[in-house]
């Protein structure tokens, strides 16, 4: 079985590649980066580090790399494929389908009708759909029809924090992550690939992917961004201050109430999980940077990802919700000079003010009550810097 990987970072390495090559799949990534596709292709193999109490060191062998900007090579590994992924971030997933539409016109037009499965593995609900969307957008009939025959197209979950550990490598691509894992894939959606290693192939999978983007991802990126305002640089530092985690632990019973209450998910299975969570955060080993979580705020802030998305259910359900606000407020305050989206968040707030930055970035409207009540958070959370 024949793999493509679009995006050859820390995520495609040591998560979807690690467990494909696990797997039994040869795979080929695909990358913009000439760093990475070079040395891919030079070494053919990297390592990959778990860092937890009893470290482990793992090889991933027999890899391939194409550069985005190589025409016929793509047309050749996506023509051969038997299963296309992705993680190359949310925003960069219309661009990829209009670039897929073109190769799987290309591989449709030679007559292949081999089955192949596309997924994105990206932090965002839906994101295989999004992604589909865009292939489909200026098709045609006929593609269509070959698509619906010959793709599946299951959305996924995927939860593993990979970090840029300053370690010793081997090779430049070797990789260290953390120890836990997880990637659920909708099961009725999958045409082919239905024995990835270490995945779960489940029938409904909203309460997995919001579960995830608000437990993980949302009380992650809190965490960042008030472990930021208060001087910290590590994620394993900021949970150690008793203010910052008391709002996680805040986060998470907030959130849990609202997953529970929309998704008939047991209190106490939710509850476990989030304590896994704590946990994982607590992991020193990773020496997780404060401005890697929570990079780019623009996005992590907006309508349907995960500080938001937690926020508008609890309040549409009317459960408290005083901690996630906490997390979207310092969100905007994320002052991070090299992050080129919290600069113009900050610009934004100079030029234009608050009110209207919060409904430019969050999506809601000015007069949306969310609006004064994460702006009053935002004045709160002020005095802490």
């Amino acid at each position: 079985m024949k793999a493509v990987h679009f995006g050859a970072g820390n995520i495609g390495r040591g998560f979807i590649g690690y467990l494909l090559s696990k797997s039994g799949y040869e795979i080929t990534f695909v990358d913009i980066s000439d760093f990475l596709v070079e040395n891919i292709n030079n070494y053919g193999e990297y390592k990959v580090t778990t860092l937890c109490d009893e470290k482990s060191e793992e090889k991933v062998y027999n890899v391939k790399a194409v550069h985005l900007n190589d025409t016929a090579k793509l047309e050749k590994v996506i023509r051969e494929a038997d299963l296309i992924t992705t993680s190359i971030g949310a925003n960069n997933l219309k661009s990829t389908g209009k670039l897929l539409y073109k190769l799987l016109a290309k591989r449709f037009k030679n007559g292949n009708d081999k089955l192949v499965d596309i997924i994105a593995c990206e932090n965002a609900l839906f994101a295989t759909n999004i992604l589909k969307e865009s292939i489909i957008e200026e098709a045609d009939e006929d593609f269509k029809i070959d698509l619906n025959e010959y793709v599946g197209f299951p959305n996924s979950t995927v939860d593993r924090i990979v970090p840029n550990v300053k370690m010793k490598k081997e090779v430049p691509i070797d990789v260290a992550v953390e120890d836990f894992y997880e990637w659920d894939i909708e099961k009725n959606k999958v045409k082919i690939n239905k024995d990835i290693q270490g995945a779960a192939y489940v029938d409904n999978l909203e309460p997995y992917l919001e579960r995830k983007l608000f437990l993980l991802n949302g009380a992650h990126a809190a965490v960042a961004y008030i472990g930021y305002i208060k001087g910290y640089k590590y994620i394993h530092e900021a949970i150690k201050d008793e203010y910052i985690r008391n709002i996680a632990v805040g986060f998470h019973k907030e959130a849990v109430q609202a997953l529970s209450k929309k998704h008939g998910l047991h209190i106490d299975d939710l509850n476990d999980y989030s304590k896994k969570l704590i946990k994982r955060f607590e992991n020193f080993y990773l020496y997780d940077e404060l401005t890697r979580v929570g990079r780019d705020p623009m996005r992590k802030l907006s309508s349907k990802d995960r500080l938001m998305s937690p926020l508008k259910l609890c309040y549409e359900l009317g459960i408290e919700c005083n901690n996630i606000l906490c997390g979207v407020a310092a969100g905007l305050l994320f002052e991070y000079s090299e992050d080129e989206n919290a600069v113009k968040i900050q610009e934004s707030i100079l030029l234009k003010g608050i009110t209207k930055t919060i409904s430019n970035v969050t999506g809601l409207e000015e007069s949306d009550p969310l609006v004064n009540m994460i702006e009053k958070k935002y004045e709160e959370l002020s005095k802490l810097k």
